[in-house]
């Protein structure tokens, strides 16, 4: 009888759980539905599959939003998956980014052969980024990160015909596997550690555990991590891969791995060295530092604005990492990366869909192909100068306030130091960005350019709704920012 009510609480927890993991069961439901309707529907008829992963994608992140606002937080399935404000908060912005990355895709894809498959593939590493967001387990951390790989892979070498996308697929293959490699062997020693693949029993063994051990180890994890975020010197394979992919790829990577690789840094390091153990938050705000200044420096000499936005986005990561690097010594730390990843991945977004117009246009992603892109498309320069202005960190632009919150943030962390590197490196980062924004605006519209070609429905929308992210975000800050600071990780201090 004892065993019959043992099953039956078991039954009772586990259907309860459902409903705190609901925003994630529509994630896998868009990758399983995504294939199921690419094997029944015709190839002219994909893009219903598309349209059903970005449904997907949104319900996800409404399902979140339903989570947060009437279930709270709750640490499921054994503490496996902790459903906190951190996960709900990542999930919403994984959802609404993965909607307009379909939707950004939809013109390089549609008519190709696996269409359908695209879009299941891509709903599968949005899943995975939603568990790594949220893993409260070694074991998950692993396997979400390897399905994110593996999908991210995939993506990449989407377009067979494309030696670029061929050796971008390959390039980053090769650095995921040793990278990820290298995770495990990590987590491996905290697991002998501690004997436990839960991050709160490592969190109260590490601390006794010989230092040295647990210095080579906690490199390794982060190795794995800093990979997927582009952090330097993980960071080689971000400028080739971003070129090589097909663009809308491109904008995924540069945007969900990324969000899904520093929020994994940010729950894991605080739970398994609590307290600042062994230093870790100066040696992520040193990490920060030089992601952000190599990144700039070498953004500085690009032609392609590809590759420019590749090593911008390196840059990026620098400033994101500064929310990690204050985690310990400021309570600000948390809610502003929060904030920036949400403002990140609008401004991100926007700019890769301009650049996908002009190339889609002009079959060059060049600078020389953004001259005189006022007079051929006023409302496309908008959007570029708006999110290479977002970027840079102008107000009342949402990079701005994600900018200013990281800043205070490492200020008030004892961390001054860092946000006077980061100011600097802002400056510098304004030549850059001002070598495509200039001649947009500036140049005359080249001759004999024809009759100019309108954006698809799907591309203008992503676009709009990018921008206008981008915008609000900045101008309506406060409130995003109240609800940023309700992303707390749950069993942190």
């Amino acid at each position: 009888m004892n065993d019959v009510q043992t099953a039956k609480a078991m039954e009772e927890e586990m259907l309860s759980d459902l409903l705190w993991l609901s925003p994630y069961g529509a994630l896998v439901l868009a990758a399983i539905g995504a294939v199921v309707l690419a094997l029944a529907l015709p190839r002219h008829r994909q893009g219903l599959v598309g349209a059903y992963v970005a449904g997907a994608h949104l319900s996800a992140a409404a399902l979140a939003a339903g989570v947060w606002l009437d279930r709270g937080f709750r640490s499921t399935m054994s503490g496996t998956v902790v459903v906190d404000g951190l996960a709900l908060a990542i999930v919403g912005i994984l959802g609404v980014s993965g909607a307009v990355t379909v939707a950004l895709a939809r013109p390089t894809v549609a008519g190709t052969d696996r269409e359908g498959e695209f879009y299941a593939v891509l709903a599968a590493a949005s899943f995975a980024a939603a568990v790594l967001s949220s893993a409260g387990d070694i074991a998950l951390i692993a396997l979400s990160l390897g399905l994110l790989s593996l999908s991210s892979f995939i993506l990449a070498g989407y377009l067979r015909g494309s030696l670029r996308g061929n050796e971008a697929a390959l390039k980053y293959y090769i650095y995921g596997t040793v990278a990820g490699a290298a995770m495990v062997y990590g987590l491996s020693f905290w697991f002998g550690l501690a004997g436990s693949t839960e991050l709160g029993a490592i969190g109260r063994a590490l601390p006794d555990a010989p230092v040295g051990m647990v210095v080579v180890s906690t490199v390794l994890v982060v190795v794995g991590l800093g990979y997927k975020a582009s952090l330097v010197p993980f960071h080689f394979w971000t400028p080739d891969v971003y070129e090589g992919a097909p663009l809308p790829v491109t904008a995924y990577l540069s945007v969900l791995p990324k969000v899904a690789g520093l929020v994994a840094l940010a729950r894991v390091l605080p739970q398994a060295l609590p307290d600042g153990s062994l230093g870790w938050p100066t040696a992520i705000a040193i990490v920060a530092a030089v992601t952000m200044t190599l990144g700039n420096l070498a953004a500085l000499w690009q032609s392609n604005v590809v590759r420019l936005l590749a090593y911008s986005s390196i840059a990026q990561a620098g400033y994101l990492l500064m929310g990690v690097a204050a985690m310990d010594g400021s309570e600000a730390g948390l809610p502003a990366l929060v904030y920036y990843l949400a403002a990140y991945a609008a401004t991100n977004l926007a700019a890769f869909a301009v650049v996908l117009a002009v190339q889609r246009e002009s079959g060059s992603a060049d600078v020389a192909a953004f001259a005189g892109l006022g007079r051929r498309h006023p409302w496309w320069t908008a959007a570029l100068v708006l999110s290479f202005l977002s970027l840079l960190g102008l107000p009342p632009l949402a990079g701005f306030v994600g900018k200013l919150e990281v800043f205070l943030a490492a200020i008030d962390a004892g961390q001054a130091w860092l946000a006077v590197v980061a100011v600097l490196n802002t400056v510098v980062s304004l030549f850059y960005y001002l070598r495509v924004i200039a001649p947009a605006v500036l140049s005359p519209a080249a001759e004999d350019t024809g009759q100019p070609r309108a954006a698809t429905a799907a591309l203008a929308t992503a676009l709009a709704v990018a921008t206008v992210a981008t915008v609000a975000l900045g101008v309506v800050a406060e409130p995003l920012l109240d609800l940023a600071n309700g992303a707390r990780l749950m069993g942190a201090r």
